[in-house]
């Protein structure tokens, strides 16, 4: 009699484990879900061409990159542009977060704004 009732307890024991662990999963499963739904919103929006849109001054773009690899920093690279009169596509004044975007979106490379030849002969500050 004692085998069973431990048998019985390791057994609720582990069953206790295991629906805490499934109501864990349920949780997720909800968060995954929502954020799934948010990303569609968001797809939504960009098929909309909602969003930023690709800036299309070639010289710039290739400044941008190599003032970076010459160890500028975003910031510095905002103030550069803003301080010699060249404006964002929409007029604007440059911000270190414009230039980051520019920086860290492949699209400029495999659009040919520069070439992986221009790319890779960049001297990095790392």
């Amino acid at each position: 009699m004692i085998k069973i009732g431990n048998k019985n307890r390791d057994l609720k024991n582990e069953y206790d484990i295991l629906s805490e662990e499934n109501q864990q999963l349920k949780l997720k499963v909800a968060e995954l879900q929502e954020l799934s739904s948010e990303l569609q919103k968001q797809k939504k929006r960009n098929e909309r061409n909602a969003g930023r849109k690709h800036f299309q001054d070639t010289d710039t773009v290739r400044r941008i990159f190599i003032l970076y690899s010459r160890g500028k920093s975003f910031q510095q690279i905002a103030d550069i542009l803003n301080n010699e009169g060249i404006r964002t596509k929409t007029g604007g004044r440059w911000a270190k977060s414009s230039i980051r975007y520019i920086y860290y979106n492949e699209a400029y490379l495999t659009e040919g704004v520069l070439t992986h030849r221009e790319f890779y002969n960049l001297e990095f500050p790392w």
